[in-house]
């Protein structure tokens, strides 16, 4: 059974047999068109054909959180945390970074700091230009994942569809 492709059989006054094709929204609903199921195959064969078209021009599902959590004490925008304090040996001045995950197609994310300041030269201004360079990094790196999630999909989609 194809992912993305889900079996519906509803039994009830109203009964309902099909394919459902769950891969971009919205969802869409292919009928067996019979009590019995033996339209099955025919709609199934349908359902297939709009997975393999929809994977070829939408993006892949990649479960990346784009909004920020409810739960979050901060108002810092998704994959970004802090500021983190740091002392560095040798030094009596603290220094301030954020923590960015970036994720990484195919491999654990990847967590990185940037500097905000030292205690001595923190200001406002250079906290919002921190954050701006955080969020710039996590977005490219989010639209990397994203390609190459979506390409890994196409081309699986296509090792399928040659078998």
């Amino acid at each position: 059974m194809p992912s993305h492709i889900v079996r519906i059989d509803i039994m009830g006054v109203k009964t309902t047999h099909g394919w459902q094709v769950r891969y971009g929204k919205p969802w869409k609903f292919f009928s067996d068109h019979t009590a019995n199921g033996t339209g099955a195959e025919f709609a199934l064969a349908n359902a297939i054909i709009e997975l393999r078209q929809r994977i070829a021009t939408l993006p892949a599902p990649t479960g990346i959180r784009r909004q920020t959590a409810h739960r979050k004490s901060s108002n810092l925008p998704a994959g970004i945390s802090g500021p983190i304090q740091r002392r560095h040996k040798g030094r009596n001045t603290l220094s301030y970074y954020f923590q960015v995950t970036l994720p990484i197609h195919g491999e654990k994310s990847k967590n990185t700091l940037i500097y905000v300041a030292s205690e001595n030269t923190l200001t406002e201004e250079r906290i919002q230009l921190a954050v701006l360079k955080s969020m710039a990094l996590r977005q490219t790196h989010i639209a990397k994942f994203q390609y190459s999630a979506t390409q890994a999909k196409r081309k699986t989609a296509l090792a399928s569809t040659a078998e």
